[in-house]
């Protein structure tokens, strides 16, 4: 009962349909969450984390936006989809893996809690998406 992360352009919709429909239960991460609160809720319900990327970062994307500021943060873990998804201000450019600072920020300005329980909340949200035993610690 490996973890999945789904791969997905504009197809959430059917993409919930179909793990209903096979009744899947492994779990994983959803790559690049770029849905309502309504569509996050529902993968997490189905046992999935959300990949929150670069897409928080543009402010016309508020739909986004707004969902993840009231998701559980429980069901969050960061990326950034280097080198493709470049963040706002950086179009035109490669994206790369130091970005994921700049994604980490634009996440803690759109939640409450402090910076430091985000970061320890992302890295728990990490381990248990891979079903991995807690390896190593936050600096």
């Amino acid at each position: 009962d490996l973890p999945v992360i789904l791969h997905h352009r504009k197809s959430q919709v059917q993409l919930l349909a179909e793990l209903k429909r096979q009744r899947f239960t492994a779990g994983g991460i959803l790559h690049a969450f770029s849905g309502s609160y309504a569509q996050g809720m529902a993968f997490i319900e189905q046992g999935f984390k959300l990949g929150i990327g670069g897409t928080i970062t543009y402010e016309r994307a508020e739909k986004t936006r707004k969902a993840v500021s009231k998701l559980p943060l429980t069901a969050l873990v960061l990326e950034t989809d280097a080198p493709a998804m470049p963040l706002s201000g950086f179009q035109g450019q490669i994206n790369t893996p130091a970005q994921l600072l700049r994604v980490f920020a634009a996440l803690c300005s759109l939640r409450s809690e402090p910076a430091a329980v985000i970061a320890t909340q992302l890295w728990q949200n990490s381990l248990a998406a891979l079903k991995l035993q807690r390896c190593g610690r936050l600096a």
